[in-house]
C-alpha cells in the first residue's frame, strides 16, 4: 500500500511537470560562464514564453552543479523591471542528479502568448578542481571546471549559446561540440537551437589559474553592543588555501626575489567602516604587526599580511578586532525600541566562506529582538555573561554555509527594546557593592567576637589600652625635643647685646609651649598609673629627667646671656660653658635611653 502512495506522489510529480514544460519555452538563453577568479559566475539571459492557454506565475530554472560543487548565491531580476524575484528551491521529476533547480515567482502573471526577460546569477564555490591536485613552488596551476555545454531546464529550449571566460588564453583542453570557437581567453559553444529539455552535454574545460582559493573553513563575528558610546567588533578566521596543494620543498629566497609563489597568497584587504577605531590583528602567538591601515574617503582600508606565505593546502586563523562609535550604526525612538545596521559579511575581499556564525552580544535587559536579514539565515538566540552581569546579555546567533564575497557583502538589522534605565544597572550594582563592603567592614570593627573575657583577655585588653597611651606620651616627648632644639639654636645665635631681647623672647615662647605639653600630658600619666602603677613610676621618672633637661637648657641661655651683655668675647664665653654643655649633653643622653628603655615595648 505504501509502494503504491509512493508510486502515486511520482507519477502526479512527473504529470505536473509535464502539464508546466508544456506551457513554458524558452525562446532565447545567452549563458556567461566567467572562470576568472575561485568562483565560477554563470550569468544567463533568459527569455520566457508562455505558449499554453493558462496564465503562468512562476517558472522553474535549473544550474548544473558536479563534483563538490555548491551553490553559493542565486538571483533572479526581471530584466525590464530590474524587480529582484522571489525564489525557492524546487523538486523537479526527471532532472539529473546534479540539477540544482528553484521556482521563480513573477513580478506579475504571464498571459498566454507573452514573454517575460530574466537575469540569472548564480554564483558556485568549489566547482574548479586542480588538476593536478599538487604542484611545486616553481609551477602553474591548471583548474578543471565541469559543466553542461547547455542550459539545463525542465523546458524546451528555441535558441542557445554558451560563452566561457578564462583568467588566460593558456587551454589545455576543452569540450570540442560543434559549433565551438576560440579567441583569446574565451570560449563560444553556439548557437544551439531546439535543445530537449534536460539535455545534458559535459562541458570540460583545462585552463591556468594562478588566482588564490582564499576559502575561510570558519568564521565567527561577534558584535558586542554598548550604550555608553561602543560598538566592540571582533572576527575570528580560519583561513585555507583550497588551491592545488604543495608539494616538495618550500625556498624563501626563492619566494621574495624571484617572484615564485606558484598559487600561493600572502595578503589580504579588510574594508572596514570609516568611523573604526581601536583595531587590532592576533593570532595565537601574540600581535601581528606586519600589517597596515588607512583612511579612505568612505571606509577604513586594513592591509593584512600573514606571517607566513600561505601554499595550496596551508591554512592559518588569526583575529581582528575594532570598535566604531554608536553614532551611525545605532538608532533609537521614543519608544524604546532600538535598531542596530551593521555590516553582515566579512570585511575581506573575494573570499568563500565554508561556515559563517554571526553573534550579536545585546545590552542587558534587551528583549523582543528581531532580525531583518537580506538572506536566508538560520537563527538562534544564546545569553553571554561578561563583568558586572547578572542575568547576562542576550545574544542573536545567525548561522550560514557557502557564503561568497562580494554577493553575500550586505548589511542587516537587529530590532529591540531596551528601556534606558537599565544603562544604570551595572553602575549602580558597583556602587552597591562596595558600599556593602564598607558597611561589612565598618560593622567588623565594631563586632567582638570574644566568647568569653578572662582574666588574659582583660590583660591582653588592658595592654593594648595602655600601649595606646604610652605612645601619645611618647610623640609629645619628642615634640618636646623639637622645642628644646629650637632653644639650643637661640642660644647658639646670641653673639651681641643687641640680640638678648630676641633670645629672652624665645624663652618665653618656649616656656609657654613646654607648659602646654606637661597639661596635655598630665592626663595621659593618670590614665597610665590607672593601668599600672609600675609603667606609671617609670614614666614619671622620665618626664622629671626631662625636666631636668629642660633646666639645663634655660640656665644655658641665661649664662649666656649674662656673658655677653658683659662684653666677653665669643671664644671666652664658649669656653666657660662648655662643662656646663657637656653636662646638658650627657643628660640628654641619659633621657633618650631612658625613653628607650620605658617606651620601646610599645
Amino acid at each position: 500500500m505504501v509502494r503504491l502512495t509512493h508510486l502515486l506522489l511520482a507519477s502526479l510529480l512527473a504529470l505536473a511537470s509535464s502539464v508546466l514544460a508544456d506551457n513554458i519555452k524558452l525562446q532565447q538563453v545567452d549563458r556567461k560562464i566567467s572562470l576568472n577568479s575561485q568562483f565560477v559566475r554563470i550569468t544567463e539571459t533568459v527569455k520566457v514564453k508562455n505558449v499554453g492557454n493558462q496564465v503562468v506565475s512562476e517558472v522553474i530554472l535549473c544550474e548544473s552543479l558536479g563534483g563538490d560543487a555548491v551553490l553559493s548565491s542565486y538571483k533572479v531580476v526581471e530584466t525590464s523591471s530590474k524587480n529582484v524575484l522571489t525564489v525557492s528551491s524546487a523538486t523537479v521529476a526527471g532532472a539529473p542528479a546534479e540539477a540544482a533547480c528553484h521556482s521563480v515567482n513573477l513580478a506579475k502573471p504571464l498571459p498566454a502568448g507573452e514573454t517575460v526577460g530574466l537575469t540569472v546569477t548564480a554564483v558556485l564555490a568549489k566547482a574548479q578542481i586542480p588538476y593536478p591536485a599538487e604542484l611545486g613552488q616553481h609551477e602553474t596551476q591548471l583548474m578543471l571546471y565541469n559543466g553542461n555545454v547547455y542550459v539545463l531546464s525542465p523546458y524546451s529550449v528555441s535558441s542557445q549559446t554558451t560563452e566561457v571566460i578564462l583568467p588566460t588564453s593558456t587551454v589545455k583542453s576543452y569540450t570540442d561540440e560543434k559549433p565551438v570557437s576560440k579567441s583569446d581567453n574565451k570560449i563560444k559553444y553556439g548557437k544551439y537551437d531546439l535543445i530537449k529539455p534536460f539535455t545534458e552535454k559535459r562541458l570540460s574545460v583545462h585552463f591556468e589559474n594562478n588566482k588564490p582559493f582564499k576559502h575561510i573553513l570558519t568564521y565567527v563575528k561577534e558584535i558586542e553592543v554598548s550604550h555608553w558610546g561602543n560598538i566592540y567588533v571582533e572576527e575570528k578566521y580560519e583561513i585555507k588555501n583550497a588551491g592545488a596543494k604543495h608539494t616538495g620543498s618550500f625556498s624563501r629566497l626563492k619566494y621574495a626575489h624571484m617572484n615564485l609563489k606558484a598559487n600561493s597568497f600572502r595578503d589580504l584587504k579588510a574594508i572596514l567602516p570609516r568611523s573604526a577605531h581601536s583595531l587590532y590583528y592576533v593570532d595565537l602567538i601574540g600581535n601581528i604587526s606586519t600589517s597596515n591601515v588607512r583612511k579612505a574617503p568612505t571606509s577604513t582600508v586594513m592591509d593584512l599580511e600573514l606571517r607566513y606565505p600561505l601554499l595550496g593546502g596551508w591554512k592559518v586563523d588569526f583575529t581582528i578586532g575594532y570598535s566604531v562609535p554608536l553614532k551611525g550604526f545605532l538608532t533609537s525612538a521614543k519608544s524604546g525600541q532600538r535598531r542596530l545596521t551593521m555590516d553582515l559579511s566579512s570585511p575581506l575581499e573575494d573570499v568563500f566562506i565554508e561556515d559563517m556564525v554571526v553573534r550579536v552580544v545585546l545590552p542587558e535587559g534587551a528583549t523582543n529582538i528581531k532580525a531583518n536579514l537580506p538572506y536566508d539565515m538560520e537563527k538562534s538566540f544564546d545569553i553571554k555573561y561578561t563583568y558586572l552581569d547578572t542575568t547576562g546579555r542576550p545574544v542573536l546567533v545567525l548561522h550560514k554555509q557557502n557564503v561568497a564575497a562580494p554577493e553575500h557583502a550586505a548589511k542587516f538589522s537587529v530590532d529591540y527594546d531596551f528601556n534606558t534605565v537599565h544603562i544604570l544597572r551595572e553602575p549602580l550594582l558597583l556602587v552597591g557593592v562596595f558600599f556593602a563592603l564598607f558597611v561589612a567592614v565598618i560593622a567588623y570593627n565594631r563586632m567582638e567576637f570574644t566568647i568569653t573575657r578572662d582574666d588574659k583577655w582583660e590583660a591582653a585588653r588592658s595592654k593594648e589600652v595602655l600601649a595606646t597611651y604610652m605612645e601619645q606620651i611618647q610623640a609629645l616627648l619628642e615634640d618636646e625635643a623639637t622645642i628644646l632644639l629650637g632653644l639650643a639654636r637661640a642660644t647658639n645665635q646670641v653673639r651681641e647685646a643687641s640680640e638678648v631681647d630676641t633670645a629672652q623672647r624665645e624663652k618665653t615662647t618656649v616656656e609657654k609651649r613646654l607648659k602646654d605639653l606637661e597639661e596635655k600630658v598630665k592626663p595621659l600619666l593618670a590614665a597610665v598609673e590607672s593601668r599600672s602603677v609600675r609603667v606609671g613610676s617609670q614614666v614619671r621618672d622620665v618626664l622629671d629627667k626631662a625636666r631636668l633637661l629642660q633646666s639645663r637648657y634655660f640656665k644655658q641661655l641665661s649664662d649666656r646671656i649674662d656673658l655677653v651683655k658683659k662684653g666677653v668675647a665669643l671664644n671666652e664665653i664658649s669656653r666657660k660653658l662648655a662643662p656646663a654643655q657637656d653636662a646638658l649633653n650627657a643628660a640628654k643622653r641619659e633621657l633618650e635611653g631612658t625613653i628607650m628603655t620605658v617606651f620601646g615595648a610599645y
